[in-house]
């Protein structure tokens, strides 16, 4: 495709291809500017041409009708005689954030906080007049040279609140969007609202901080798998990938990806801590003094915790304070100065890990479980109850980490030394056995975890009593793999 039509625009250079067609540098002879030129692709036939030009004209008139200083201006829409409709539109100059990501890695800081407010105000300016974006990636959010983000790409945008003259442009059964960005509703076939942007949103914060999606599936695996985590598996923290990630940035991406649209942030909310990040550092403090240590005569802390520190971190604890609870009682792990494998410390020891488990610090959870199952093994069997408690720790936080290959080799391990001790129908053993499922299945697997859980279920009905939490858990679960069998 070359040369010059509507005897005004001179096409330069091809721009990129998508589903719907191309996208063309040009040169507005008129005004004398260089000009985005979008083409509709007409190797679409009948119906499907039809419902293409509708989506294609919606595109230019909600795009149009945003108006935002980061979102392209649409200069002109036409159809040419001999090949179909097109949109013109401003050439934006700069960089996708997916090949940023490519060429440099996770963000600095500043720059993905600029990234969340910049592109949190364009909702925020598109869901008030009632447009919501339905794909928002890496791909569609362009970086400019001055630093503006550009969020492209209105191809299957939606108005909340449609003209009579709308209709319904998506087919039965039809998913619009990216798998790797469909929030939880869009995935279950539910309605597409205004939060469903800001969870696309918090994917893409995610992966420009973390390096890497929140979800991610073998290469070969049907995209229906990472459906399937979006709409049914915890993202792993993402301070596990980023470390230095403000603690209030952080808890932000991880809202926005809240399964209930009602717990996720405003795109406001997300402007105002994102902005946060963008203030000047403050100053650094000049040093402290250093905690005095045990004064002479003063005897050593205490092996187990007063009385009253005991109360204060359970009802921490019961108040779901977990991160406050744990914090005193490392502390005073820390002041008893005991080694690691202390055998009147072990208990405490599982209960810190336990408590940063219940905070989503798993992190700090693997390191301690990891730590402590370490020392224990260098003077317990391996049928040791602590040992097993630690290496299930471990491949816990592994899985919430989202090292599924790891957890699934941790879990398979411990299965048959826990049958041993435990015996084959104790609840320890059938929490593992569902866990290797649910990790069979996360890895793409589906039916090897289908017929694991068919297995569970029966022996679980065989033993527990009806009451028993385990019967709902295994059994929605192999109703949602029995869905995804049938739908492949």
């Amino acid at each position: 495709m070359t040369g010059t039509f509507e005897q005004r625009y001179e096409l330069q250079h091809r721009l990129g291809r998508g589903g719907m067609g191309e996208v063309w540098a040009a040169r507005d002879l008129q005004l004398n500017r260089v000009v985005a030129v979008k083409f509709l692709s007409s190797r679409s036939e009948g119906a499907d041409l039809r419902r293409l030009e509708r989506r294609f004209q919606r595109e230019a008139l909600l795009t149009a009708r945003i108006g935002h200083p980061s979102v392209p201006t649409v200069h002109e829409t036409g159809r040419r005689e001999d090949d179909g409709l097109y949109i013109v539109m401003e050439l934006v100059k700069g960089r996708t954030l997916s090949a940023m990501l490519r060429e440099r890695g996770p963000f600095p800081i500043r720059l993905a906080a600029a990234v969340a407010s910049q592109t949190a105000d364009v909702l925020a300016h598109a869901h008030r007049i009632h447009v919501i974006h339905r794909d928002l990636k890496p791909s569609n959010l362009m970086l400019t040279d001055n630093g503006t983000v550009k969020v492209l790409d209105f191809g299957v945008a939606a108005a909340l609140k449609p003209d009579g003259a709308q209709s319904r442009l998506t087919k039965a059964n039809e998913m619009p969007g990216t798998p790797g960005f469909i929030s939880p509703e869009q995935g279950e076939g539910g309605d597409v609202t205004a939060l469903s942007d800001l969870y696309a949103l918090g994917c893409v914060l995610y992966e420009i901080t973390a390096g890497r999606p929140p979800f991610e599936i073998a290469r070969n695996a049907s995209p229906l798998f990472l459906i399937y985590q979006h709409v049914h598996e915890k993202p792993p923290p993402v301070t596990g990938h980023r470390s230095d990630l403000p603690p209030a940035f952080a808890d932000l991406i991880m809202r926005l990806l809240a399964k209930d649209p009602t717990e996720r942030p405003s795109a406001q909310e997300v402007q105002h801590v994102a902005q946060t990040c963008l203030q000047p550092p403050p100053a650094v403090p000049g040093p402290r003094s250093p905690r005095p240590g045990p004064q002479p005569g003063s005897g050593d802390a205490t092996q187990q915790p007063p009385s009253s520190l005991t109360e204060e971190i359970r009802g921490l604890a019961d108040r779901g304070e977990h991160s406050s609870a744990a914090a005193l009682l490392e502390s005073h792990l820390r002041d008893t100065r005991r080694p690691l494998d202390d055998a009147d410390l072990i208990p405490l020891r599982l209960t810190l890990c336990e408590l940063w488990v219940a905070s989503e610090d798993f992190t700090r959870a693997y390191d301690g479980y990891f730590a402590l199952g370490g020392a224990l093994r260098r003077h317990r069997p391996k049928t040791d109850r602590d040992v097993l408690t630690c290496r299930a720790g471990v491949a816990r936080c592994l899985a919430e980490l989202g090292q599924t290959p790891e957890a699934l080799h941790e879990f398979e391990a411990l299965l048959p030394v826990q049958q041993h001790v435990f015996g084959a129908v104790d609840r320890t053993v059938f929490d593992t056995r569902y866990e290797i499922a649910a990790l069979t299945a996360r890895g793409g697997r589906v039916e090897a975890a289908h017929e694991q859980l068919g297995g569970l279920v029966a022996d679980q009905k065989r033993i527990l009593p009806a009451g028993d939490e385990r019967h709902a858990r295994a059994e929605a679960l192999l109703g949602r793999l029995d869905r995804l069998l049938e739908s492949t």
